[in-house]
């Protein structure tokens, strides 16, 4: 009887910790393009960009892609538009052919993107820039190698270097609102600031092993999570000023995470890693999917949700916030 009841015991755990589905739909992106990152600007109108100059957006809120002529042969590494002229991209240059170049620059655009001109990191020497983000209207920050920080002001961007809040590579940035922000980065480094980035200030970990973190995330001003390198997962719940651990069950990299509300939220990877929680975090379950690509980056845009990733991957995920009696606004 014993014996019964302790193989009833391991399968219970069996079926506990097995992959769950989720309906993330593969869409075709004719290209084969490294995709690094994919912006909505609302729920209708979005863009995806990647290595050799790939840009490609949508009018109908994902239901098609349709490929822009192409305009540079660089990676394009990230996307911000401010409104339907407005917008900027962060591109980087190949190692081999820089010249006197700067490593990464950016493109702007006041038409909507049938023009753009290029705009250099002057300031940021032979530093490679990493992200862009922003809060309010039109002021952001950029981030990069060995701490480097620059402020972004103004559609048409005016860029300042700043202080740098730390020495190691810096992979992230995120505001919560206009005041409350996080950086994170190499060796485990997580700052934050609650005056718009005039300070910025060391986080408590509980726990921390000096891991790479590559992204972070605010559903609001008090909760966020950022993740990084062997599945490494953390929480916040004031701000960004200490963060706890959580276990994601999985040692893959870790490179984005998105919370729709305070309990539902999701994480990827490496080795096309999606992983999937229903209690804010603390328990993460793993996703099949039909890809072992690299993910780099998960949106929401109202109930619809894309990743994107190596080899072109773009995935599609619908969810039903109705019958979760629950509403999201659309990605930053």
């Amino acid at each position: 009887m014993k014996a019964v009841s302790t193989i009833i015991g391991l399968a219970i755990c069996l079926l506990l910790f097995q992959p769950v589905d989720a309906a993330w739909e593969k869409q075709d992106a004719k290209t084969f393009a490294w995709l690094h990152d994919v912006f909505f600007l609302d729920e209708d109108r979005g863009w995806i960009s990647g290595s050799n100059g790939e840009f490609i957006h949508t009018v109908d809120g994902g239901r098609t892609w349709l490929r822009d002529k192409k305009f540079t042969e660089d990676t394009i590494r990230g996307i911000h538009f401010f409104d339907e002229k407005n917008g900027l991209l962060l591109c980087e240059r190949d190692v081999f052919t820089l010249g006197s170049d700067s490593p990464s620059y950016l493109l702007t655009t006041n038409d909507g993107g049938k023009t753009w001109k290029v705009l250099n990191f002057s300031d940021a020497f032979r530093k490679r820039i990493t992200k862009l983000f922003f809060y309010g209207d039109n002021a952001g920050f950029a981030v990069g190698e060995a701490g480097t920080l620059l402020s972004i002001t103004g559609a048409d961007p005016v860029i300042k270097k700043l202080p740098s809040p730390a020495e190691y590579l810096l992979n992230d940035g995120y505001f919560a609102d206009n005041f409350r922000g996080a950086i994170v980065g190499g060796a485990g480094t997580i700052l934050f600031t609650d005056d718009a980035g005039v300070s910025w200030k060391r986080s408590f970990i509980a726990g921390k092993d000096n891991k790479k973190l590559n992204t972070v995330f605010f559903l609001n001003a008090s909760t966020g999570w950022a993740a990084g390198a062997d599945g490494l997962i953390y929480q916040t719940v004031n701000g960004g000023k200490s963060w706890r651990k959580q276990k994601s069950g999985v040692s893959n990299d870790l490179t984005g995470v998105f919370f729709n509300d305070s309990a539902n939220g999701w994480a990827i990877g490496e080795g096309g890693t999606i992983l999937r929680s229903s209690t804010a975090g603390n328990v993460w379950e793993r996703v099949n999917v039909k890809t072992k690509h690299r993910l780099e980056k998960i949106i929401f845009s109202g109930n619809r949700g894309w990743i994107v990733g190596f080899g072109g991957t773009i995935l599609f995920y619908e969810d039903d916030l109705k019958a979760r009696g629950t509403s999201k606004k659309s990605n930053k």
